[in-house]
């Protein structure tokens, strides 16, 4: 009961500096709503995982194995389309906003993906081209090339590519 208690008053602070949205147009060029479907693309750490999509694990238990180190989304999630569950515009400590969408992961745990970072960096598809500024959707073959690299460096298994490449193929 002691942690239910610390775990509400620690969390109260910080629930005024999130504001629910019903909508964001994002500089993809797409306005993403609750119940929207949303593309993950590739990871943009060197291993192939995402730097920008972050897991929530609500409640204590097994490691999720999507996870990859601390909370950040692992590379098999490259390539599916996950639903908006909600959409957020988060107040940071250090100021500024960040808007946050939500996605339902299948399981209990859900996804946070920080938009605007993940269209720059290409683990949300379309993403944003980064040397015009414009919206653009990478073909199978450059998803395919950016796979390869990633296994040539040893950042994915063969298997991994395997089925990576297996499931890119099937779009």
């Amino acid at each position: 009961m002691k942690k239910i208690l610390f775990t509400v008053l620690f969390l109260a602070p910080f629930i005024g500096f999130a504001q629910k949205l019903k909508e964001y147009h994002a500089s993809n060029g797409i306005t993403y709503h609750p119940g929207d479907t949303i593309k993950v693309g590739l990871g943009s750490m060197p291993d192939g995982n995402f730097k920008y999509i972050q897991i929530n694990q609500l409640l204590p238990g097994p490691p999720d194995p999507r996870r990859s180190n601390s909370m950040t989304a692992r590379k098999d999630m490259s390539g599916s389309g996950y639903v908006i569950k909600k959409i957020q515009n988060v107040r940071q400590m250090g100021g500024g906003d960040k808007t946050v969408i939500t996605i339902k992961t299948g399981g209990l745990p859900t996804c946070d993906i920080w938009i605007d970072e993940a269209i720059k960096t290409c683990e949300v598809t379309p993403c944003a081209d980064q040397k015009s500024g414009t919206a653009t959707q990478y073909s199978v073959a450059d998803e395919l090339l950016k796979l390869k690299k990633l296994l040539d460096a040893g950042g994915i298994t063969q298997a991994e590519y395997d089925a990576q490449k297996k499931k890119l193929l099937a779009q």
